[in-house]
């Protein structure tokens, strides 16, 4: 495996380049990459509230449309600002990497901070523009669980999608053995793409606490938002322990490390 620096989804060095020195500066190392993050989840809160604007409408075909504009987001904001930030856009990937060994503790906290941030910008945003009445009608864009579902439910699917997303980031990005067999932006937008296919009818299929926090908070809906804290960063906090434990390369991996010394 290629050092961290070698991922889009790591920021070991500036822009992601392999590091032959120090980065030129603290605002390269640690408010540049912050900064990204903000200006990311304001892209991302406001074009997924405001996708979510007519989602009663359409029924299943808007499905389809939230679906796409969510995925096809992250995709480009991982295109655009993946070099400086490692493009997580989502409290839950960043604990996932984090634990993966992808990014150091602390950088991570800024990220956290940022990420809400840019989120509820992008929400006020939204508010903004649609008519009140569509604002009431989707609630601000905030998540809600299906009818017939237990909250208990809710969280085991967001669990599961989020676990399925930050583990394709950590394989695809993160992990520099899969580097060139797959294209991480793609591979990531497919996976918020289809979770949200999958269990958007349910649990909202939010993956994203952050893209959850902005809307709840400018609108002021907050029924069952623990659900999406408490699933995702349960998932994140899977994919990334799974990966160190059992999938990491032998320099990372806390289980069945294999003894590397030379033998003369």
């Amino acid at each position: 495996m290629a050092s961290e620096s070698d991922s889009i989804l790591t920021v070991n060095s500036p822009r992601g380049k392999k590091a032959e020195a120090p980065p030129s500066s603290w605002y390269e190392k640690y408010i540049q990459p912050c900064i990204a993050e903000f200006v990311g989840l304001i892209v991302f809160a406001f074009v997924g509230t405001m996708v979510t604007g007519y989602a009663g409408m359409g029924g299943p075909t808007w499905l389809v449309g939230i679906a796409l504009a969510h995925g096809l987001t992250i995709a480009l904001l991982i295109v655009g600002m993946g070099h400086i930030s490692g493009g997580h856009f989502n409290p839950a990937v960043t604990l996932g990497v984090t634990l993966a060994g992808g990014i150091h503790p602390l950088l991570a906290g800024g990220y956290g901070i940022s990420q809400l941030m840019g989120s509820m910008i992008g929400a006020a945003f939204t508010k903004a523009i649609l008519p009140n009445v569509t604002y009431i009608q989707c609630n601000g864009g905030t998540h809600s669980i299906g009818a017939g579902v237990s909250v208990g439910g809710a969280i085991l699917c967001e669990s599961i999608l989020t676990m399925t997303l930050v583990m394709t980031v950590i394989m695809s990005a993160v992990d520099s053995a899969s580097k060139g067999k797959a294209l991480p932006p793609l591979a990531i937008g497919l996976a918020v793409l289809t979770g949200i296919l999958a269990g958007g009818p349910f649990s909202g299929a939010s993956m994203n606490p952050a893209r959850a926090f902005g809307p709840a908070v400018v609108s002021g809906v907050w029924k069952d938002h623990y659900v999406w804290w408490l699933g995702p960063m349960l998932g994140g906090l899977i994919a990334g322990g799974l990966y160190r434990v059992f999938l990491a390369s032998n320099d990372r991996r806390l289980l069945f490390k294999t003894d590397q010394t030379p033998r003369y």
